[in-house]
């Protein structure tokens, strides 16, 4: 069946599975012509005359013309009149939503699109399709997003395993009996397909010892300045664990986690909340050499916040194992070692674009000892990450504990 201009022409803007994509189709006849895409922005993007005019040659800018755009939380349809330069937005009974006409089609298409991205800015079936279908959200599905930083703030603030240089007070020498005050800065970068972001992270932690000094309360609070994709955002999270002896030589921490990240672009401000428990398990080796095995799994859940929730909610298993042994120089008086670590992650629940990486790290410092009365211990490391879909980073960072 042919199509001429002015004639009726259906379009479709529909989701091709739950969270796969948002597909462009236009029955023709017997055939179907389908264009795909992974966000609703995309399809918003895709709105216009030469989108319609690769599925159909005969459209033009003076059609007659309907569409169908629809996303998970509701079904819109977009009619345009013939040689009239409007077009009319309306819900699934055929109720007017709004009307745009600016004098030309591509200026009421351009009003329309802006109606639409306010529309969807936070619905929470767009943003889900953002975090499975990209990686360029600051809330999850990336390395530098705020799932991955808080995970591994909880990992190493429970296990004292992996790229982060502090000690906890857990490594070598035992459990400090004492309280102790960490500072650390972390600086890198990750790149990869469609994908490059710069993160710098400035963790503090505290920890203070119970009447029991096997018992021990961690607090642990990273701020992080993220560029991803030339987009700005700043995050931050503070989580509060308890040290739990089981053996000598092995503790648990289970630890409660809140974090926030802002998106000036889109006004967003999300809200993660996460639980957790790790496990620290140390072995002292012959000759001043360390064994430790690290193990956490955290469920995270997003929360509303300003009308606005991401519905994410995922499981997240961690677990690394650490091997330390002595450097034959002394820093400051102190000794010295080496600490090599590989941290291998894996993300489950809602779909999200990265779901699975490696941290491989090394750092030299100072063994943490008791000097008077204070904890004293600099470290400064480096941490090379491989995640799936060709995503590369490469981190450097240096902590001091008293």
């Amino acid at each position: 069946m042919s199509l001429c201009l002015k004639s009726i022409t259906a379009v479709f803007l529909t989701f091709a599975g739950t969270f796969s994509a948002v597909s462009v189709a236009q029955a023709q006849g017997a055939n179907v012509v389908t264009t795909n895409f992974n966000t609703v922005d995309e399809a918003i993007n895709a709105l216009g005359t030469s989108t319609y005019q690769t599925i159909n040659t005969g459209y033009t800018e003076t059609s007659k013309a309907t569409f169908t755009f629809a996303v998970p939380s509701e079904t819109l349809t977009l009619r345009y009149r013939t040689d009239n330069t409007g077009v009319a937005l309306r819900d699934d009974t055929g109720a007017l939503i709004a009307r745009f006409n600016a004098g030309d089609r591509t200026a009421s298409e351009a009003e329309l699109m802006a109606f639409l991205r306010d529309r969807y800015a936070k619905d929470t079936e767009a943003l889900k399709l953002k975090v499975a279908n990209t990686p360029s959200d600051p809330v999850a599905g990336n390395p530098a997003s705020l799932m991955s930083q808080m995970v591994s703030a909880s990992f190493s603030n429970g296990t004292d395993v992996g790229p982060s240089p502090l000690t906890g007070g857990d490594r070598a020498r035992g459990t400090a009996s004492y309280n102790h005050l960490g500072i650390s800065l972390q600086t890198g970068r990750y790149s990869g397909p469609g994908f490059s972001a710069n993160v710098t992270s400035l963790p503090l932690s505290y920890a203070f010892a119970l009447d029991d000094p096997r018992w021990a309360v961690k607090i642990n609070a990273p701020l992080n300045f993220t560029t991803i994709n030339g987009q700005d955002y700043v995050s931050g999270s503070v989580g509060v664990g308890l040290r739990m002896p089981v053996t000598e030589n092995w503790s648990l921490t289970p630890e409660l986690r809140v974090g926030a990240v802002r998106d000036g672009n889109s006004g967003i401000t999300a809200v993660l909340a996460n639980a957790s428990l790790m496990s620290n398990y140390r072995l002292d080796l012959k000759n001043g050499y360390g064994l430790v095995f690290g193990n956490g799994l955290t469920y995270s859940k997003s929360l509303n916040s300003s009308g606005t929730s991401y519905g994410l909610s995922n499981t997240i298993n961690k677990n690394g194992i650490e091997l330390s042994g002595p450097f034959q120089h002394q820093l400051y008086g102190l000794p010295t070692n080496w600490q090599f670590s590989v941290v291998h992650t894996v993300v489950g629940g809602t779909p999200t674009y990265i779901d699975e990486w490696t941290d491989v790290s090394l750092s030299l410092g100072t063994i943490g000892s008791k000097n008077g009365v204070t904890w004293d211990s600099v470290r400064i490391g480096l941490t090379y990450t491989r995640a799936n879909r060709g995503v590369e980073g490469l981190n450097i960072n240096f902590g001091y504990e008293f």
